[in-house]
């Protein structure tokens, strides 16, 4: 291995992290493959490939989750160092994925039309196990008319024809010509998918428009307490947390629906309650207000080995009666359960973290006038299947994610946060509110646009109008049918390619 064969890689993984720290570098996702596949063309062996994909993938980790230290850090009580190794050890194990997919890239080759490596992609994203989801097409958010066609086939379509856009400019810039009409035959192909995606778009944009135009609105005051991270779950500081959220509660004039975010009231508060005591409830100026908040429940006896532990939002009316509770069903690795806690647990010095329990499939609240709302909690609002299901199983047409990033720190992670839950709305054409401690409190509406938001660290609410709209996307409808569909051709071209060797022997 030589030294620009290891730095390419790099370079891609520099290209692909771009734009998940800002945006604005979206550009940068349409070539970021472009040195990785020339490194795996040079390749002297399968395992250097393995090896090249695998450090583009452990590079893009670090550089694009590199806030995740200070998570690993204040939520597990590791000293800075060991958060530093945990996290080098994700890091290390994510990019397992970017290795799967550079090994079938030099052993297949990249087909017909280069369009191999977005096929062989795509089952990848869709399947492999990842901490915090992403997907290629995030990188997308700023170019809104080419990511509408989320709500045909999930984010899976925009990354199938940028991995596509990918191979083909390598072919036309870097690989072996042969003949004009070759080189540039993928790149005509692959430009007609990136065309067609942007006239759908700017189509979709149009009627979305119009139907939110023509939507029933639903006035919502979002309430962000900016409680910091170390002055959350300290008994003595509770009381004056709780204030807090209060005080910006009890300012506000009569609203339908008022909302605090996850762990907005640090009690422990038991599963099977029916009355949220009044000193925990807001002042709503109207009888027929309603109010969702995000705290810690539990079931069973308090310390007793039949004991679970749920993070859960409630909903109540304006007199405290609870009349809906959604347990998280997505926990957080290093967030809400410590991943191989027992094993780490009998290491000298190492703190361990009692574990939550997954809630059942989707709940929503429901409210007058028809509106049913998912209740998302932490970083549920990055899955595209859950959202779907939420949807299409229980007919939610507000989605409201309540989250704590504080424990992101002073980091590009709560924004980082936000952009990859830009597509929930378009995949599922429903307004997403998204209520936090500390930022970003923000309202995304059904085409994927940053209506509002919330200065972060900032101790304020968010008063809006939230459309609710009532259709079915394809998405909703159909689900995962092109990333299903994409993995089994994927998984036909290599069981080909195997029979063509083993014939070849």
């Amino acid at each position: 291995m030589n030294l620009p064969n290891l730095l390419l890689p790099v370079l891609s993984a520099v290209l692909l992290a771009a734009p998940f720290l800002d945006p604005r570098f979206f550009p940068l996702a349409w070539i970021a493959f472009l040195p990785l596949f020339w490194t795996l063309s040079q390749a002297a062996t399968l395992r250097h490939a393995v090896f090249y994909g695998w450090l583009m993938g452990f590079a893009a980790h670090l550089i694009g989750f590199h806030w995740l230290v200070y998570t690993i850090s204040a939520f597990g009580g590791f000293p800075y160092a060991v958060s530093v190794v945990v996290f080098i050890i994700y890091a290390a194990l994510q990019a397992v994925q970017m290795a799967i997919f550079a090994l079938l890239v030099h052993r297949v080759g990249f087909g017909p039309l280069q369009i191999f490596a977005a096929l062989f992609w795509i089952p990848l994203e869709f399947l492999f196990p990842l901490l915090f989801p992403w997907h290629v097409a995030n990188s997308q958010v700023f170019f809104s008319w080419f990511i509408q066609t989320a709500d045909l086939v999930g984010p899976y379509g925009a990354s199938f024809i940028i991995l596509w856009v990918n191979g083909a400019l390598y072919k036309a810039a870097l690989a072996t010509i042969e003949k004009r009409s070759e080189q540039f035959l993928p790149t005509a192909y692959a430009g007609l998918a990136v065309l067609l995606s942007v006239v759908y778009g700017i189509q979709r944009l149009e009627s979305v428009t119009e139907e939110m135009a023509a939507a029933q609105k639903l006035s919502v005051a979002a309430v962000q307490g900016n409680v910091d991270i170390d002055l959350k779950w300290n008994p003595l500081q509770a009381k004056k947390n709780l204030e807090k959220h209060l005080k910006l509660a009890n300012e506000l004039d009569a609203t339908p629906l008022v909302i605090w975010p996850e762990s907005a009231i640090e009690e422990w508060i038991p599963d099977e309650l029916q009355q949220l005591p009044m000193d925990y409830m807001p002042t709503l100026k109207s009888k027929r207000a309603f109010f969702i908040f995000g705290a810690k429940s539990f079931r069973g006896k308090p310390g007793s080995p039949g004991m679970k532990a749920f993070n859960t939002a409630f909903l109540t009316d304006a007199n405290g009666k609870i009349l809906g509770r959604y347990h998280k069903q997505v926990l957080l690795a290093f967030g809400e359960y410590l991943p191989f806690s027992r094993i780490l647990s009998l290491l000298p010095a190492m703190p361990f973290a009692d574990g939550f329990t997954a809630g059942p499939g989707p709940v929503v609240f429901h409210l007058p006038r028809g509106v049913r709302i998912a209740p998302l909690i932490c970083y549920e609002d990055l899955m595209p299947d859950l959202s779907r299901k939420f949807v299409g199983e229980t007919r939610a047409n507000l989605l409201v994610n309540l989250t704590n990033d504080a424990w992101y720190g002073k980091s590009i992670g709560p924004w980082q946060h936000l952009w990859l839950a830009q597509s929930r709305a378009i995949e599922t054409r429903r307004s997403l509110l998204r209520v936090t401690n500390t930022g970003v409190t923000s309202l995304i509406n059904a085409k994927g646009e940053l209506v509002k938001s919330l200065p972060m660290f900032t101790a304020a609410v968010m008063q809006t109008d939230v459309e609710i709209l009532n259709g079915e996307s394809y998405y909703v409808r159909f689900g995962d049918w092109f990333a299903w569909g994409m993995t089994a051709i994927a998984f036909g071209i290599v069981l080909l390619h195997m029979k063509r060797l083993l014939r070849k022997e």
